[in-house]
């Protein structure tokens, strides 16, 4: 208790010097601190893409405080720069003394110059640049400079200028109190320039009935600002239209544009101008002559020819054909005869290279030099496709560690990968995995373990695999067939589970955002050989309320067709203005009722269920990210069943979810499970729901760098739970807990039920990963009586680290969502 005492008022005492130090008592008497800047009179125009534009940016604060300067200056108390140029003189000294005891050695004196540079080369750094609290945490003051903000209002005149504002006018005034400066940027923005006629000026008729036919797609409309952003968009869209069209040779410098302003107060008349290389010559139209894939680029064996197999006009050429050329004919698009297009090159790029047994793809043209002179509008080229084989066996370790109802545990695995098992570029997999995690039980005093080993192996073919012959089925869409099989074993507090599996999927995509899966059979053999004596006394507890969970725990065969469809364009670190939409819909039973005549002892279950995930990436001003999700989903047994196999209800709380809920323990809907002596929520079993809603939401800011590492945070808020169908009945007397009602969803008390978290997250971006850590409040416990459930208020920064029930941490790999 004293030490916990120590640590937070160290902390206190960090944070009110922090705090308290006046912002400007460091600055020289002629100095004054840029403050504010604040726009006004932008009211036609985006405001957060003008801020970017400003030469010159006050000091971040954190609820109001310069927190970075104030970092800066704590961090200049402690630079001693005389100290370092100390070091610098006694690393001098040292490694001249090194270097002469070397003599002769001259391997051993260039060592010693490298580990010399090294070191002063840093301790240079440190001097000039300041510590490390300096340079990586802190921030510097901002000296306001008032040519700065004259160079600010010329950018924000050119940037207006740009979306047609050709009249607005910028000013600014400065307000000084207490050594800072208040800046006010003053935007009179007049009226926009419309553009009120468009044409083409274009000698090549070819080229203009193109962009006649696609005026549709065209980013210029008439009655529209003028803006520049879009005639930028237009160039690259005629570009990329003229180069899909056969047009190789096509740049964008031969699209430019005329505005006159001369006919009409604030309008524009366009013209788009498209011309020809010369005045004597001609765009080219060029058509695919040959096609040639080899497929080990970059071997050479000296008096030795590539042997070559050609197939529909497909020129296969290397030493030794490791993948049967049929196999990757299904993968080249470009064929003889084509008008050339750059996007079919992209999209054939994209298919071989997903195939995963090539290091690198490169498709290049070259130019049929004979046919340059037959014709002065067309042209032949022969396409080349170069590939390098990838190893063929792959090893991957993985060795981490996770930190569930606060309690760290280990986890590993090894994998092991060969590609081209058969020849066809086939992937063949086999891992194996164990771990441990602390898991909460009934005396919150202690914490129990669960421990998983599990085992998987499955191979993939490049291509649908059906009765009937289509192998060309779905090929631009990069089409897999995956096979797959695996083994689980799960020992928790309250049971030991088994799981053995088979599954077949068909897999495609479209580009690289949108993939779709279909698994016409997902078998599931489940056994549970032991449940714990509390365990089974909760199921009891199910049934007298009606509840047929005991259902779930029954050993069983699982068979189900799931069809998943996953749209993505985030990148890894989400960090573009991206959406994801998740749409996963699963129908089981049917094998299994034919399994279930054969083997009595096997439960089988029909059920439906489906799930929503959409998830929206908004990148705001000033390294900040917004984003938000909503999911939710239904799950419900059908015709016989009463119960759902249980890894297919759903369950709320935990890092990825409600983060102030401890993993899978909040809900259903207000029911809870009262302790009859201390007449508190229990929490000691997962609870199982059939109807889902969750909706989260992250501001992710950057904080500093490290090294090579970003340190960013994050605010966030969640909100959801899960409910039944059917409500269990309510027991106050003769068992182990007390329960009390709400758990059947009812459209009009739901959103009172709905639970809400808030809390405040780190996460070190590796760049190869992303280590998360995340602290979370309630805010609103719906298992509380109505009237109580705003519990915010009882938050207390001394029982954090205790063991309340209010206060959650989490750690993770990779963002919550």
């Amino acid at each position: 208790m004293k030490l916990r005492c120590y640590v937070f008022g160290a902390v206190f005492t960090m944070l009110s010097l922090l705090v308290g130090c006046s912002p400007t008592r460091h600055l020289a008497p002629n100095e004054r601190l840029l403050w504010r800047i604040k726009l006004e009179g932008v009211k036609q125009n985006n405001a957060s893409a003008i801020t970017p534009l400003y030469q010159q940016k006050p000091n971040r604060r954190v609820l109001g405080f310069p927190l970075y300067l104030n970092l800066y200056y704590l961090g200049k108390n402690l630079y001693n720069p005389e100290r370092i140029q100390g070091n610098i003189d006694k690393t001098n000294k040292d490694y001249a003394r090194k270097i002469q005891k070397a003599g002769g050695d001259s391997v051993k004196v260039d060592d010693l110059i490298e580990k010399k540079e090294k070191k002063l080369s840093k301790l240079q750094n440190k001097k000039e640049n300041g510590n490390w609290l300096m340079r990586t945490v802190g921030e510097p003051p901002a000296i306001f400079d008032s040519l700065k903000l004259v160079e600010t209002e010329d950018q924000i005149k050119i940037y207006l200028a740009s979306k047609g504002f050709f009249k607005s006018q910028v000013t600014s005034q400065t307000e000084v109190k207490d050594k800072k400066v208040f800046a006010t940027l003053v935007v009179q923005e007049d009226k926009p320039y419309i553009l009120t006629n468009h044409v083409y000026q274009v000698p090549d008729t070819t080229i203009l009935g193109l962009l006649t036919e696609s005026q549709a797609e065209s980013h210029i409309h008439q009655g529209k600002n003028y803006d520049e952003a879009l005639l930028s968009q237009e160039r690259t869209r005629i570009e990329q239209l003229l180069k899909n069209n056969g047009f190789y040779d096509f740049r964008q410098q031969y699209v430019t544009f005329e505005a006159d302003t001369s006919y009409e107060a604030y309008t524009v008349r366009l013209s788009t101008l498209v011309s020809n290389p010369t005045d004597t010559t001609y765009h080219k139209i060029y058509t695919i002559n040959k096609v040639f894939f080899t497929s080990d680029a970059g071997i050479n064996r000296f008096g030795r020819d590539r042997d070559t197999v050609t197939l529909n006009k497909v020129n296969f050429l290397a030493y030794e054909h490791q993948i049967k050329p049929r196999i990757l004919l299904r993968k080249v698009i470009i064929r003889s005869g084509q008008t050339y297009s750059a996007a079919r090159a992209l999209n054939n790029q994209r298919i071989i290279s997903n195939l995963d047994v090539f290091k690198y793809t490169t498709i290049g043209f070259t130019k049929v030099e004979d046919s340059l002179a037959r014709d002065p509008h067309k042209g032949l080229l022969n396409a080349q496709i170069n590939t390098a084989l990838l190893p063929r066996f792959q090893e991957t370790t993985e060795v981490g560690g996770t930190f569930t109802e606060q309690v760290p545990g280990p986890y590993a695995s090894i994998r092991f990968r060969v590609r081209n098992i058969f020849g066809g570029a086939e992937i063949f997999d086999v891992g194996v995995r164990a771990g441990i995690e602390g898991q909460l039980q009934r005396n919150v005093a202690t914490v129990g373990r669960r421990t998983e080993i599990g085992a998987d192996m499955g191979v993939t073919f490049p291509q649908i695999l059906v009765p009937f012959r289509t192998n060309d089925l779905l090929v631009r869409f990069n089409p897999r067939t995956r096979f797959s099989t695996g083994y689980a074993y799960v020992d928790r507090n309250e049971y030991t589970r088994t799981n053995l599996d088979f599954s077949f999927d068909y897999i495609w995509q479209r580009l690289n955002i949108h993939q779709f899966s279909l698994s016409p059979m997902d078998i599931n053999i489940i056994s549970t050989p032991r449940i714990s004596k509390e365990f089974n006394d909760l199921l009891t507890l199910y049934e007298q309320q009606g509840n047929p969970l005991r259902q779930s725990f029954n050993n069983a065969f699982v068979s189900s067709i799931n069809f998943t469809s996953l749209f993505n364009t985030a990148n890894y670190n989400q960090t573009n203005d991206a959406k994801l939409m998740r749409i996963f819909v699963e129908t089981g039973g049917f094998i299994g009722q034919y399994v279930a005549e054969l083997f009595p002892s096997l439960s089988n279950y029909t059920f439906g269920k489906i799930n929503l995930d959409y998830r929206r990436y908004k990148p705001l001003a000033n390294n900040l990210i917004f984003v938000y999700r909503a999911n939710g989903g239904v799950a419900k047994p059908l015709g016989s069943s009463r119960a759902l196999p249980y890894d297919k209800y759903f369950f709320a709380g935990g890092s990825s979810s409600v983060r102030a809920w401890l993993p899978r323990r909040l809900g259903p809907g207000s029911s809870a499970f009262i302790d009859p002596i201390t007449k508190e929520v229990s929490s000691q079993f997962e609870q199982p729901g059939e109807i889902l809603i969750e909706l989260n939401s992250e501001m992710r800011f950057r904080m500093f760098r490290f090294g090579n590492t970003n340190v960013n945070g994050a605010l966030f808020l969640d909100a959801g739970n899960i409910w039944l169908f059917k409500e269990r009945t309510a027991i106050t007397e003769g068992t182990t807990f007390i329960t009390q009602p709400g758990a059947q969803f009812e459209f009009n008390r739901f959103y009172k039920e709905l639970a809400v978290g808030t809390g405040f997250g780190v996460r070190f971006d590796f760049t190869f990963a992303i280590l998360r850590f995340d602290i979370a409040t309630k805010v609103y416990d719906p298992a509380l009586p109505e009237g109580n459930r705003f519990v915010l208020n009882k938050f207390r920064t001394n029982r954090i680290f205790g063991t309340n029930t209010l206060t959650t941490f989490n750690l993770g790999i990779g963002y919550p969502f």
